[in-house]
């Protein structure tokens, strides 16, 4: 299984500095079927789902067709 965090950057200047801090606010994971789902932590104890565009796999099959 592959595990990918899921993180939002924020710009930040520390004494005249710009700086960017990462926040980690989920994760990815792609399971050994080939599924993918997201958790983001702001939303506890829900599992987003990923599917590819169905748009997308509509032109390919039309292209197979043709």
């Amino acid at each position: 299984m592959l595990i990918y965090d899921i993180c939002v950057r924020r710009n930040y200047e520390k004494e005249g500095e710009k700086k960017v801090i990462w926040y980690k606010v989920g994760f990815l994971k792609v399971a050994e079927t080939g599924k993918k789902y997201i958790r983001l932590f702001q939303q506890p104890n829900t599992d987003f789902f990923v599917f590819e565009n169905k748009e997308k796999q509509e032109e390919t099959t039309e292209e197979k067709q043709s």
